[in-house]
């Protein structure tokens, strides 16, 4: 049947989501504090998909879980980290300013640098498929990229160690976002959604070299959707409808820039650094700073 991978993908996400918040809401009734509530919500992000591939006995390698030519991943990994350091400007400016990130004009001007973010994306990979340099000259530059990504998950924690605010809560969450923010939604939404759906419709499209189908498009508005209903503000199980359809507008350009990554590279290990070091490394960096 023609558009069955569209309907599974559909389904699982409307589930999840709906159990996610269903699960927290249990969790909150039962006292557990919202660290390990938010930890639960990663987690599930990660096991559900994964659970689904194992059952269903499908090609893990074609769902991104690979780590195949583990220096190009690095490398595809660092240029989308450091494109994605222009989004933390983004929300830097958006706070100096007292401007709400969830509203029109915050969510126009993320939108804009989003724009932005997928040009210069376009822009480096062209270049790095005209780069001829040989592998005796690229191992020195992956040590350096890992360096700078690992350096930038550890500098919250340093500066942590240094204004002598270092608790296990900073540790913590440096980690959630890393891993459950950055590994999480990729492996849902890139890994297992996304090559889903590129399974029966390919990926006929082409620019700049990266080739790309309907399963970016779909997760992308699915991506958008999602961060529409923030924990918190809707949750249908205690009464609360609130939506922000201005988030799910900046969201679903910056699923476009991941689903870039995830396709040009063929794995979501590059697109999982680009989501979860800058994520480590601004928000929590936010949180010692405060």
């Amino acid at each position: 049947m023609k558009g069955k991978s569209i309907i599974e993908v559909v389904v699982v996400f409307t589930l999840m989501k709906f159990f996610s918040i269903w699960f927290d809401t249990w969790l909150k009734g039962i006292g557990v504090h919202y660290g390990w509530r938010d930890l639960c919500f990663g987690l599930q992000a990660i096991v559900i998909p994964l659970a689904i591939i194992w059952l269903s006995k499908r090609d893990w390698s074609a769902y991104g879980l690979r780590l195949a030519n583990f220096r190009r991943l690095i490398h595809y990994g660092f240029i989308g980290a450091m494109i994605m350091m222009l989004a933390g400007l983004g929300f830097g400016f958006l706070r100096s300013r007292q401007i709400d990130l969830t509203g029109m004009e915050g969510s126009l001007i993320m939108t804009v640098i989003g724009l932005i973010m997928i040009g210069i994306l376009f822009v480096a990979l062209r270049r790095s498929n005209q780069d001829k340099s040989g592998d005796t000259h690229r191992q020195p530059r992956i040590t350096f990229k890992l360096i700078i990504l690992i350096g930038m998950v550890l500098c919250p924690i340093v500066i942590a160690v240094l204004r002598h605010r270092l608790t296990f809560s900073i540790v913590a969450w440096d980690l959630y976002y890393l891993f459950m923010v950055g590994f999480g939604e990729e492996i849902k939404y890139r890994g297992y959604f996304q090559s889903r759906i590129n399974e029966e419709y390919g990926r006929p499209w082409k620019v700049a070299g990266i080739r790309f189908g309907p399963g970016l498009i779909i997760v992308s508005v699915l991506f958008g959707l999602s961060h529409m209903g923030q924990f918190g503000s809707f949750n249908p199980f205690e009464g609360q409808f609130d939506i922000t359809p201005w988030m799910g507008l900046q969201a679903f350009f910056g699923s476009l820039f991941y689903g870039l990554i995830r396709d040009k590279s063929g794995s979501v290990i590059p697109s999982s650094i680009a989501h979860g070091v800058p994520s480590a490394f601004g928000q929590t960096l936010a949180k010692v700073l405060r």
